[in-house]
Parts: C-alpha cells; sequence; structure tokens
C-alpha cells in the first residue's frame, strides 16, 4: 500500500468534493449499531424509516405501493439462496472503475481489505483497472471503440454516450434483467418486492443497464441550508421560518458585518428562496409543469435583486464558482457568510477547520412566503442508492458467476463486509453492536473517518448501505439535519421524480441535448443580469419569456413531462 501523509485540511477539502452526495437519512444517529441477524436483513427493505414525512406524503407512498405491490409479488419465488464459494478454483473477473488521483497518492481500490474478503467467500478474484476520474469518460469511450472492455464496469451506463439503453443496444454492455431472474438471490428478491426500487432499477425499454445500491432505510437527502447559529445569537433572532423573519435576521447580520447573509454562488440560484415562492418545477394534478417562465420565478428573481442591492448577497458573488455546489470556505471560516448550503457530512470539516471557539451551526429548514402557506414539494424516501453502479459488458464470458458474485454484497455477510469491512481491523461486536476501530475513527494518518471507509472499507462497489453508518460520528447538528430538512414539508405532492432515475429515448436524448446547453446558459447569463441589476427585470421580462419559447423551451418541458409520465406509468 502507498502511504502519503497529506495535511489534514487538504484532504479534508479533497474528500468534501469525492463524497458530496453521501446518504443520510432522517433516523437518529447512532454510535454504534446493532449487529443484524438473517431476519433483520433479509427485511431492511421493506422497513420504514424512523423519521417519515408528514402524513400526506406518507399516506402517498403507502397508496402507490398498495397499488403496484400486489402485481410485483407474483414474480417473487422461493428460490434457494446462493451458495458460496461459488467455484472449486479460484478464478478472476476484470474490473474497471475510476478513483480520484489524490486517492491514488495514499492507496488504490485492490488495497481494500474487502476484495480480499470478497475472494475468500466467494471464490472470485478481481482483477482491478482503476483510472483517474479525471479522465474516466474518454478512458472508457476509447476502450469501447477499441473492444477492450473488463467484465464489469463502473458507471457504464453514465459514461457511454447515449445512455445505458444504447449501450446495451450497441452491445457495449449486457441486459442484466434476465441474468438477475436467472441467476440472483438477494438482489432479485429485495427488487421485486418494492416496486419502488423495481422503478428505478428497471428503465423504460424494460432493461437493467446498471446493477446500482439499495438503502437499508429510506434515504431522503443530505443536502440543506444551514445558518451560523452563533452569529444569530448575537443578533438576538429566531431561525427564520418565513420571507418577512428572514427580512429581519439579514438585516441583523448586516449590522454585525457580514458580507454574506445568503452565500449565493456564481449560478445565482438560491433554492431556499426559490422554493418559497413556488418557483421549481413541480407536479400539478399529476402532470409536470415547469415554473421558468412563471410569475413565481419572476417574484423570486426580484426578491433576489432586492436582496443584492441590500448587501445581504456579495457583490462579487458571481468568483464564488468552486463546483458551484459549496461555499467559498473563507466566507464561512472568516465569519462573513449567515446562510449557506452544504451536505451534511461535510460540516464536520468545518467544526475542524475553524479557528472560532464559537462556531456553531444549525439546520435550517424550508421556509414559506408567509404563514400558512403549503409547502408541498417535500422529499420522497427512496431506498435506491445511484452513488455506485455496476455493469457487465459483452466481452465476459461468465454471466452466471458475475452476476452471483454481484450478489453477495446484498447478502447478510455481504451487508456487514460491505458497511463495516474486516471484524478486528475496521470494527469490533460489543454486546451485539458494531463499533468502528480507532483504524476508521481516529484514523491514525488524520484521514477523516469517511474517507477511511472508501480507503479500507468499500472503495466503490453498489451494496445494501446501512445508512446509520453515515451518522456514526455526527454531532448534534448533523444528526438533526435530515429530520429537519424533511420535517419542514407538509406533503410531497408536488415533488417531480428525480432526474437520476428518468430515462430518455435516443431522439429525446440527442434533441435535449440540442436544446439544453443554449437554454441554460441564456438562462444562467439573464438570471445573473436580474439579481445584480443590469437588467429591469419588470422591463425585460416578457422579451426574456419570448426569446425562450423561441429557444425551444417548450419543446425541452415537453421531452420533460414525457420522460416522467414512463417513468410514473411503469
Amino acid at each position: 500500500m502507498k502511504k502519503n501523509f497529506l495535511p489534514l485540511l487538504l484532504v479534508l477539502a479533497m474528500m468534501i468534493s469525492l463524497l458530496a452526495g453521501c446518504g443520510s437519512t432522517a433516523s437518529t444517529a447512532q454510535e454504534s449499531t446493532t449487529a443484524p441477524d438473517s431476519a433483520s436483513v433479509a427485511e431492511a427493505p421493506e422497513e420504514e424509516a424512523e423519521e417519515a414525512p408528514e402524513s400526506d406524503e406518507a399516506e402517498e407512498v403507502v397508496e402507490e405501493d398498495a397499488t403496484s405491490a400486489e402485481d410485483v409479488e407474483e414474480v417473487v419465488d422461493d428460490r434457494e439462496p446462493i451458495t458460496y464459494p461459488l467455484v472449486d478454483e479460484p478464478t478472476t473477473l476484470t474490473y474497471w472503475q475510476a478513483w480520484p488521483p489524490f486517492l491514488s497518492a495514499i492507496s488504490e481500490p485492490q488495497d481494500a481489505a474487502m476484495f480480499a474478503k470478497l475472494e475468500e467467500a466467494t471464490g472470485v478474484k478481481l482483477e482491478i483497472t482503476a483510472v483517474s476520474t479525471e479522465t474516466s469518460g474518454d478512458d472508457f469511450m476509447l476502450r469501447c471503440a477499441s473492444n477492450d472492455l473488463t467484465d464489469l464496469v463502473q458507471k457504464a451506463a453514465e459514461n457511454y454516450t447515449g445512455g445505458g439503453t444504447k449501450a446495451i443496444e450497441d452491445e457495449i454492455i449486457v441486459d442484466l434483467l434476465p441474468l438477475l431472474e436467472e441467476y440472483s438471490y438477494n438482489y432479485w428478491n429485495i427488487m421485486m418486492e418494492d416496486p419502488n426500487f423495481y422503478k428505478n432499477v428497471v428503465n423504460d425499454e424494460g432493461m437493467v443497464p446498471s446493477l446500482i445500491g439499495m438503502y437499508a432505510d429510506d434515504y431522503y437527502t443530505d443536502q440543506g441550508f444551514w445558518i451560523r447559529q452563533d452569529l444569530l445569537d448575537k443578533t438576538g433572532k429566531e431561525i427564520p421560518t418565513t420571507i418577512d423573519e428572514l427580512d429581519e435576521v439579514l438585516a441583523a447580520f448586516k449590522d454585525l458585518g457580514l458580507t454574506d447573509g445568503l452565500v449565493v454562488l456564481s449560478q445565482g440560484n438560491f433554492d431556499l428562496l426559490a422554493r418559497a415562492y413556488d418557483a421549481n418545477d413541480k407536479m400539478v394534478d399529476g402532470k409536470y409543469e415547469s415554473r421558468a417562465l412563471s410569475d413565481n420565478m419572476k417574484d423570486y428573481l426580484k426578491k433576489m435583486n432586492e436582496y443584492y442591492e441590500a448587501g445581504y448577497i456579495n457583490a462579487d458573488f458571481v468568483t464564488y464558482n468552486w463546483s458551484d455546489t459549496k461555499p467559498p470556505e473563507d466566507v464561512i471560516y472568516n465569519d462573513m457568510g449567515g446562510i449557506f448550503n452544504e451536505d451534511v457530512a461535510s460540516i464536520a470539516g468545518y467544526y475542524l477547520s475553524t479557528t472560532n471557539p464559537e462556531f456553531e451551526v444549525a439546520p435550517l429548514a424550508q421556509i414559506r412566503l408567509k404563514e400558512g402557506d403549503i409547502l408541498d414539494t417535500g422529499f420522497i424516501g427512496v431506498k435506491a442508492a445511484d452513488k455506485y453502479t455496476l455493469s457487465m459488458s459483452t466481452q465476459c464470458e461468465e454471466e452466471q458467476l458475475a452476476i452471483q458474485f454481484m450478489d453477495y454484497l446484498f447478502s447478510e455477510e455481504g451487508f456487514v463486509l460491505a458497511n463495516y469491512g474486516i471484524e478486528g481491523d475496521t470494527y469490533t461486536v460489543e454486546n451485539g453492536e458494531y463499533k468502528f476501530t480507532d483504524l476508521i475513527l481516529n484514523n491514525p494518518q488524520g484521514f477523516d473517518w469517511q474517507l477511511c471507509q472508501s480507503l479500507y472499507i468499500n472503495p466503490g462497489f453498489p451494496c445494501l448501505t446501512d445508512l446509520h453508518v453515515q451518522e456514526m460520528t455526527y454531532n448534534d447538528a448533523q444528526k438533526a439535519a435530515v429530520p429537519t430538512w424533511v420535517g419542514a414539508y407538509d406533503s410531497c405532492e408536488g415533488t417531480t421524480p428525480n432526474g437520476n432515475w428518468l430515462s430518455y429515448t435516443v431522439e429525446e436524448s440527442e434533441r435535449r441535448a440540442d436544446l439544453q446547453t443554449d437554454i441554460e446558459t441564456y438562462q444562467e447569463e439573464m438570471r445573473l443580469k436580474f439579481i445584480t441589476g443590469q437588467a429591469d427585470i419588470d422591463a425585460t421580462w416578457d422579451e426574456y419569456c419570448n426569446t425562450l419559447k423561441e429557444m425551444g423551451i417548450e419543446e425541452l418541458w415537453e421531452i420533460e413531462a414525457a420522460a416522467i409520465d414512463r417513468y410514473n406509468n411503469k
């Protein structure tokens, strides 16, 4: 194993980029997790999250399950579990995956003990080809062109031009659905017992381009807004719940000298306000409706301009382009930022890096335009996890072996291995509870515990994921985040399906690509002009809307609506 004692702050900064989007759940975090018995693992995907959304949302999900579960459950059979090891003699499968360059300075994926344990359990050895995340897309397409693919490929459907269906049609990867039906045990039964998960695995053409991960409990979100609680306390104000209260808090923040009451990034989006003004795309009476040219959008942008003119948004926010998803760290560390967007896990890095002993943040729930307004675009709990996906290339000669090898990480033993690693090395069991060792929680090289999970436990394989693992070191603010964000909404009736689970026909994909870039570029250009006052929104709004219509935005909506209808009708 290669080692490099990188400075902690550098590792943390890059780790945040790597791990953005790691799952969280609405359940309460624990410092240890009870060891599951065989029944609990088998039943885990059917359990409800400990913190469900408000009653309207829960009723909607239950009603959807009741409507479609009967048809799906008829397919579940009583097949015998797979017996491991799979082969009498050691057999090799080849595997391609992307790996961040900064992690290569520390170790390679094959160094993870999980793969040695997988080989011991299954009899299958992985020959791993790891390429830089910076060049992985080009590398994959070149391998497709030269017919030089490994048996298993990480994120093949995402990397292939045209998507997973096109990759199957071009005979680059295999449709996994018939193989899963014939050869898998754990994955097939879980998939067929949960209609919502089935919809996320099987695409519109009835194919499975990739095996994706699953959550053992409902996953809602790990992204949301935070407020500097220590600075708010100095103002004597409470956490805002309406626009009027937000106005007061931002004015008080400005009086304290904050330059960024709202930390707005270079694209000019700020979802906390957009949702308050109901300016986001949504479902209305079961049909997709874009709000891009609506009065709601206009009012939201006018409010952003008001905040900009008042000095609540930094005059130079257009330079805040650190991936356009993270707040500039110096703004937060130097006590200049009041409200910002961040994922739950990354909050730990702020506490570690700040020199302010009073630093404290609190999760900020979605605010309303005025008291009594209904928020109906809440989070929908899902069990499909697309952080890692795995496809089988058409060059794989051991299809049954490969499917059953992948199926192992959805078994009881595989669940423990993929989430906790090796007993005695990365975890121990005390009184029936799993606890990470100091290798993970207090790493001798100073690596963050989540970075240690990638290095020592699971470097990129889809599995059945225990969401409690990600909460084992959370502070009180982090533990409160997801319940706060989820609980703010009245229902999820207006929520559009997650775009990651939508698929498009070849014609739609091509037309969408033709339209999307120019339209989004123009939208961003004008959004920034509206916010900064370079364009008078009242005087130019109609012209702006007409220009977008001429560019084909309504056709783009039709493509999106068709994809959503297909998804909902599966």
